[in-house]
């Protein structure tokens, strides 16, 4: 069992690679703290600010609400969520509205005030957004020795996991409802995390129909939202790293409810075109987990309308056209039986019957009248882009054999 001892030192050790900007290091050290049964609002603090150098936005969020739950009057914590909101602001004007309000409540913190000075004295706001220091707007001291003396009383989490918080000890002395306080805690963060990344925080109300297909579980779609809470939404990256680049988290937010809104119409071909963009781009992946739930959810929808979008346009743009359901026509150059199933290489032809590229169909039930040579007109929905040669992937829906 670690002493309190240890674990002040591995505290102070993580300290020093935070500073040194040994982001990953720090993060190896301060889990190894947790999973010993010890963690408090600086243990996590330090280990917010390593996922946040790091992009892990999805711990970060968690992490932050672990510290919320902890301690919500915790300064830094305060501090940090002040940024990451100046991160994500839209205007100049958003971000300096939240240092003003921060600093009538806080009217001793310099953080804080020189935040709100820095923000008002800039004239170009994106470009201060981008290069604004971490450290000019948080306080993040050295661990205090009064570590040593309540590490051996404190219970917390290992690592977040896909099952949530797992309490791996309980330190000597450490009354029982303590221990049963820390395991309900648990399971209620646990439903919560489930509940942020279906909510977020700002619940749209009104759903515009239009003249596509409504899904008949609409109101799931309308709980998936993205806002400045989302923190830095989308990451610093290249332009020529990826091949959607957003300038702004305003351009990314507006882009992602116009995606839902067209779900909401029926109208899941144009959604999935904005979504898998946004899926493509630079956004963080807290928002890219919202994304691929949206992509999921449209795939799973029965009841679609078949476009004739010409293969080549897939082809070109392939990272676009994941979902789709497209009417397409061609010719079986192949046929194999597996598992109670079938899959056909079909080459798809233009309309004119000029050949357009191939693609790998797959039927659910065999049809014993499908051959080689055989001419057919599928509807089918994109899945992926399999092989060497990134083929398009499709699941049958209906499918008519041609003379």
């Amino acid at each position: 069992m670690d002493t309190a001892h240890t674990n002040y030192r591995l505290i102070r050790d993580a300290y020093r690679s935070l500073n040194k900007k040994k982001f990953n290091e720090a993060i190896l050290i301060l889990e190894k703290v947790l999973s010993s049964g010890f963690g408090n609002s600086y243990v996590l603090l330090l280990l917010s600010v390593a996922y946040l150098f790091t992009d892990q936005f999805g711990k970060l969020a968690r992490f932050i609400t672990k510290m919320k739950e902890m301690d919500p009057s915790y300064l830094p914590l305060i501090q940090l969520e002040a940024f990451l909101k100046l991160k994500s602001a839209a205007t100049r004007e958003d971000a300096l509205k939240i240092y003003i309000e921060l600093a009538a409540r806080y009217p001793s913190d310099a953080h804080i005030h020189r935040g709100r000075r820095l923000i008002s004295e800039t004239a170009d706001f994106a470009d201060f957004q981008k290069n604004a220091l971490l450290y000019d707007f948080i306080s993040v001291s050295r661990p205090p020795r009064s570590l040593k003396k309540k590490a051996h009383r404190t219970v917390f989490t290992g690592t977040l996991g896909r099952r949530g918080i797992r309490i791996l000890k309980e330190r000597a002395g450490l009354p029982r409802p303590l221990v049963l306080g820390a395991v309900v805690m648990a399971v209620a963060l646990t439903v919560g995390a489930g509940a942020w990344f279906l909510s977020g925080t700002e619940l749209m109300r009104s759903i515009v129909t239009g003249g596509g297909k409504r899904p008949a579980d609409a109101d799931t779609v309308e709980m998936v939202t993205v806002s400045g809470t989302e923190y830095d939404l989308s990451r610093s990256v290249k332009k020529e790293s990826v091949p959607v680049y957003y300038q702004s988290a305003r351009d990314m937010t507006l882009d992602f409810n116009r995606a839902r809104k067209l779900i909401k119409d029926g109208r899941y071909n144009e959604a999935l075109y904005i979504l898998n963009g946004l899926s493509a781009s630079n956004i963080n992946f807290v928002v890219k987990e919202k994304v691929e739930f949206l992509v999921t959810f449209v795939i799973n929808q029965e009841d679609r309308d078949f476009e004739e979008v010409p293969c080549r346009t897939v082809n070109d743009n392939k990272f676009r056209y994941r979902g789709y359901a497209v009417r397409w026509r061609g010719r079986v150059e192949g046929v194999k039986e597996r598992d109670g199933s079938q899959v056909a290489a079909v080459e798809v032809r233009t309309a004119s019957g000029e050949p357009a590229g191939t693609a790998d169909i797959f039927y659910k039930r065999p049809d014993p009248a499908l051959a080689v040579d055989s001419r057919v007109v599928m509807e089918a929905v994109i899945m992926d882009f399999i092989g060497i040669e990134k083929r398009p992937y499709l699941v049958v829906k209906n499918v008519k054999l041609l003379p």
